[in-house]
């Protein structure tokens, strides 16, 4: 089904809003005109298109914080009346060319039902608060390991978007002030911030990238793609088009995570830091691994666990994440299929993803703990009954419902049986009453 506007919307500032066309027209998307700021094709639209109305009340877009914004954006963007250009990226599981329209599948069911809070999802890092990042040099000596941003609207933040598309780009006062940057560890002056950008070799962009983009972007404005050769979840920024390039993923900038007040001592991760070996070759990786799971498949009674490493593309779980590892029983005795030994999968490629995109880390305890986990299936399939196997598929179940949102995730139930929920609620209605009829009943002999 099209998505089409009118949409009411709960924004991230928490204002309910609706979403309208002024007109009835056929939608043409609209496109940047060369040399124009960034989103200033948006910005017309609610010149001539669109309204932004909060109850009987006409919001006027300048008005809005960055966060609103852009999730209005990404609305529009949807709807048809903001050019998309299709993106190009390789699964990260397999490699395979992925081509995305990322607002296509941005899912809006938490932004229309008003299911917004999720911790992760619809957190963005705090204005006006020092954030912590890598240092950034300032002069010879000093470096800044904070920065500090200042809320902005649309209209404060328009000279950025101005200044964005000029070649090249200039970073001055105004520029430091329309991003809203407050504060470059001890630096105030939007001047002297300007200048200590200006001298640094980069790393004070991406330093800025990575506090602006998770201030203003909840990581909700996203979409998955699944993998079409893999079925691996590959995650797009939606809209994918910011203004700031986000830093690379092994960067850890940190934005996210707020200072503790004045007074308290930071936590620093260095306390408790270990130096972790890289992971090994193939060859001893494989020695390892059965050096571990031997001893433990030798102690399991019954038919013999096969340990198999895989140095080939990882398979994914049923919400499309790559396994570090995977148990497959044997089949059914009398089951017309090939006879195969209960079999423990180790995927390579997932370890070395990890530490590709985290740096090094404790390989051989996520080793020895990946073993272990699906020998315990194993053990729980003998007994005939594996409750870590529904556990872990009503996880992805709730991270499914996290994405989607609540009331989404019931329509599509009600849909696969060919209902609505005004469907459900005239059809179903004898069973709500009973349900109700039971539950005060049970409640009442309770009493007794």
């Amino acid at each position: 089904m099209a998505f089409t506007l009118p949409r009411t919307l709960t924004l991230p500032s928490g204002t309910r809003v609706t979403l309208s066309r002024t007109s009835s027209g056929a939608a043409t998307a609209v496109r940047p005109d060369e040399g124009e700021p960034l989103f200033s094709e948006v910005l017309g639209l609610f010149d001539r298109d669109v309204s932004l109305m909060k109850g009987r009340t006409k919001l006027d877009v300048h008005d809005l914080p960055l966060a609103d914004f852009h999730v209005v954006r990404a609305f529009l963007t949807k709807a048809g009346l903001v050019h998309e250009d299709e993106v190009e990226i390789d699964c990260h599981n397999c490699g395979e060319l992925l081509v995305v329209h990322p607002c296509e599948g941005l899912e809006t069911g938490p932004w229309e039902d008003g299911e917004l809070g999720d911790p992760e999802l619809d957190r963005t890092c705090e204005l006006g608060v020092p954030l912590e990042t890598l240092p950034i040099r300032l002069g010879h000596v000093r470096q800044a390991t904070t920065i500090t941003l200042a809320p902005r609207t649309v209209r404060e933040a328009m000279p950025f978007w101005a200044a964005l598309v000029r070649d090249p780009l200039e970073i001055d006062e105004d520029m430091v002030r329309a991003i809203g940057l407050d504060a470059l560890g001890p630096l105030r002056d939007p001047g002297r911030i300007a200048r200590a950008i200006e001298a640094d070799d980069g790393a004070a962009w991406d330093a800025i990238a990575d506090v602006f983009l998770a201030a203003h972007y909840p990581l909700r404005l996203a979409c998955d793609v699944f993998c079409t050769k893999c079925k691996a979840r590959n995650t797009v920024d939606a809209p994918i088009e910011r203004e700031l390039e986000p830093p690379p993923p092994d960067a850890e900038l940190g934005a996210r995570a707020p200072l503790p007040p004045e007074g308290e001592p930071a936590s620093t991760e260095s306390d408790d830091v270990h130096e972790h070996d890289a992971l090994p070759p193939l060859e001893d990786f494989v020695e390892l691994a059965h050096a571990i799971a031997d001893p433990l498949i030798a102690d399991i009674p019954g038919e013999k666990v096969e340990l198999i490493v895989e140095s080939g593309t990882p398979a994914v779980d049923d919400g499309g994440e790559p396994l570090l590892g995977s148990y497959v029983p044997p089949p059914p005795r009398g089951a017309p299929v090939p006879t195969q030994p209960p079999t423990v999968t180790i995927y390579f490629q997932t370890f070395e993803r990890i530490e590709r995109e985290e740096g090094p880390f404790d390989w051989e305890e996520e080793l020895r703990e990946t073993i272990h986990h699906e020998l315990e299936h194993h053990i729980f399939h003998l007994r005939g009954d594996d409750p870590m196997d529904e556990e872990e598929h009503a996880e992805i179940d709730r991270e499914v419902v996290r994405v989607v949102g609540r009331g989404e995730a019931t329509r599509r139930t009600l849909a696969a049986f060919g209902l609505s929920i005004p469907d459900f609620l005239r059809r179903g209605w004898p069973l709500i009453v009973l349900g109700a009829l039971a539950l005060a009943l049970g409640l009442a002999e309770g009493r007794c």
